[in-house]
């Protein structure tokens, strides 16, 4: 109570002097925000450091004590900023280079801390020396489990595809993911990331070409894929991160049909056929005090069609560390198409906090019309065939491991779907037979830093 009602007399003090003067005196800020720092009332030094820079009253000193009060408080990206200054009035301080150096990794900015950590020089140095590049220096795998509530929609396949034309409609039955990431540090700022992925599907698979009718319970569908992506990170504050996905699809489809029947059904003969898709593009991030700014276009051919799909994001962490932060996308997805482009927009929230000292939790919601839908930089796509996510909820619970950034989370995700009918005939495509339903997936996984 004390030093509440003390920092509130002293601010009254400076205020009233304000009146008789246009500018706060060095001589009295310097000693004042001394004496408060050396008594560690951190609220004070904050307040009046504030002031004097309103003031442009502006000193190596002032900023390292206002930026150390912040840190101390672990308002790390804030106290990064005050860092950043004192080292303009003193250029190589090495208690200013390791407070930013720290305030940087805490407040999950480890790249842009390696190349501070570059400029440390004597004894520093030798106690923290430069991060050198490694082979790898992450490895993390994911597995995923989803499964359609889709049971009692398809119990009367007769009623539900009846008076159709020629075409065929997918519903997805579930399907696993199994994902293996490796990261490689080449130099400080300098990132190389890999991801391979198996993906197992079974669909519900309606068939008819006009002759014959068929159903195939269930199709299997699988998918591999190679992403790579680079990382630069600049000192400022951006990091550039170009993206190249390529995906292999095996999926069930009739190759022949004979000229009897078998117990009243054609005689079919199944094979697999394949697409061979690719995404690519890249993702911009600007680091802004306690803002995250995002900017995202890719490009990609994904079930025979063209599209180009933006992202402009932003990220606010109120408390200056990874504690709390809240944010939004808005995100749009133009498909290409021979004579008019079809365009989409899909807006994204995500919010996440710290509700123990090693238990995050991270909520991410999204709605719209979302199929080929890209996500995490072009890492994740939605690709089922004429499917449609409308609705999408996933809340994700994470633990770390290491000071380094080795965590374990598990994860829930619930989607709203709709599955649209593909007529052969394109002036029949109107015909879309919605089938809605629901699905929940859930999954796991482990990242290790080394």
């Amino acid at each position: 109570m004390y030093r509440i009602i003390s920092s509130i007399g002293l601010l009254l003090i400076l205020a009233s002097g304000l009146r008789a003067q246009e500018t706060l005196d060095f001589k009295r800020i310097n000693s004042e925000t001394y004496r408060l720092y050396m008594a560690e009332e951190w609220d004070s030094v904050i307040s009046l450091g504030k002031l004097a820079l309103k003031q442009e009253v502006d000193f190596y000193y002032l900023r390292m004590r206002v930026g150390i009060a912040q840190y101390n408080q672990k308002r790390y990206r804030q106290a990064s900023g005050f860092f950043k200054k004192a080292l303009e009035f003193n250029q190589a301080d090495p208690t200013a280079l390791e407070y930013l150096y720290y305030a940087l990794l805490f407040s999950g900015q480890a790249d842009r801390a390696g190349l501070v950590r570059q400029e440390f020089r004597g004894e520093l140095a030798l106690r923290l020396p430069p991060i050198t590049g490694k082979a790898i220096d992450q490895i993390g795998g994911e597995f995923l489990y989803y499964k359609g509530l889709t049971d009692e929609i398809l119990s009367d396949p007769d009623a539900l595809f009846a008076d159709l034309p020629p075409g065929l409609q997918y519903v997805t039955r579930f399907y696993t993911n199994t994902s293996l990431t490796l990261g490689n540090s080449l130099a400080p700022g300098i990132r190389l990331n890999h991801m391979f992925t198996y993906l197992s599907k079974s669909n519900y698979y309606y068939y008819n070409d006009g002759l014959y009718q068929l159903y195939l319970d269930p199709q299997h569908v699988k998918q591999y894929q190679y992403y790579i992506s680079p990382s630069f990170t600049t000192g400022s504050g951006y990091t550039f991160k170009p993206m190249f996905h390529l995906l292999s699809i095996h999926f069930q489809s009739p190759i022949y049909f004979g000229s009897g029947f078998q117990g009243g059904n054609p005689q079919v003969v199944w094979g697999y056929s394949d697409n061979l898709d690719l995404v690519s593009g890249v993702n911009v991030l600007k680091t802004a005090g306690t803002l995250d700014l995002q900017l995202g276009a890719w490009y990609a051919t994904l079930n025979d069609k063209q599209q180009i799909q933006n992202r402009l994001g932003l990220t606010w962490y109120p408390l200056g560390n990874l504690n709390f932060y809240l944010g939004g996308y808005l995100n749009t997805q133009y498909e290409i198409s021979d004579s008019t482009g079809l365009l989409r927009v899909i807006p994204e929230v995500h919010a996440g906090a710290a509700i123990a000292e090693k238990v995050w939790l991270n909520l991410n919601a999204a709605f719209g019309e979302m199929t080929n839908y890209l996500e995490q930089n072009g890492s994740v796509v939605f690709n089922s065939f004429s499917d449609i996510i409308q609705k999408k909820v996933a809340l994700t619970v994470s633990i770390p491991l290491t000071e380094k950034g080795s965590l374990i989370y598990l994860g829930g995700r619930w989607t709203s779907h709709q599955s649209s009918f593909y007529a052969f005939d394109p002036t029949t495509s109107e015909l879309t037979n919605p089938i809605t339903y629901n699905a929940i997936s859930i999954y796991g996984g482990i990242s290790w830093k080394f």
